[in-house]
């Protein structure tokens, strides 16, 4: 019960959280007009991207996994935008059962430019995973949504390309009991 309080404020302290980055975001972008300079490299309105990431999975109990992602997006200005993604989490080895799992996401991305070339983001939304625990010879298969959030930075080294470091905690159904899984990886986007 406390567990499950927690998410729920958590995932509402990030939504305010990113929500006040894009206000703050915002207000950077109207001082730009009385003389300080903002990133050539920021996202553009209607700029779209793709991108792959690899990393690490982490769930409690459980060995770490390596997990990809491969997501699309696209801003609706250059502080706002919507991601979906395919991620696999890999097969993560627990005392007494191994858990597979995957997912398709949604989600509202914030982007707070830092400098010429750094940005911070932060995303909310929710992800249908499918989920297989394994305890011996017997197999269950869970599914539904669940509310995934996240945090990271680009690193522009081109206008189309950019390096990323992500964190991101989603949660799910295994065998019937709510979990999450944190995942932290680092991928490549490129902007067209």
């Amino acid at each position: 019960m406390v567990n499950k309080q927690l998410r729920r404020f958590s995932s509402i302290a990030l939504a305010v959280v990113t929500l006040g980055m894009g206000a703050a975001a915002q207000a950077q972008s109207s001082s730009t007009s009385s003389g300080m300079s903002s990133s050539n490299w920021a996202p553009a309105v209607g700029q779209r991207y793709i991108g792959l990431n690899g990393g690490s999975t982490d769930l409690r109990l459980g060995d770490n996994s390596t997990a990809y992602e491969i997501y699309a997006g696209g801003m609706w200005n250059k502080n706002f935008g919507l991601e979906v993604g395919l991620t696999d989490f890999g097969r993560i080895n627990r005392p007494g059962n191994s858990v597979d799992a995957s997912g398709f996401s949604i989600k509202a991305v914030g982007v707070v430019p830092l400098s010429e070339s750094f940005s911070a983001f932060a995303k909310l939304g929710t992800m249908y995973t499918r989920t297989k625990v394994t305890s011996g010879s017997s197999a269950l298969n869970d599914n539904g949504w669940g509310a995934t959030y996240g945090l990271g930075l680009n690193f522009d080294f081109t206008r189309q390309f950019a390096a990323v470091l992500e964190w991101n905690q989603t949660n799910m159904d295994l065998a019937g009991v709510s979990d999450h899984i944190n995942t932290t990886s680092l991928g490549l986007k490129y902007r067209f």
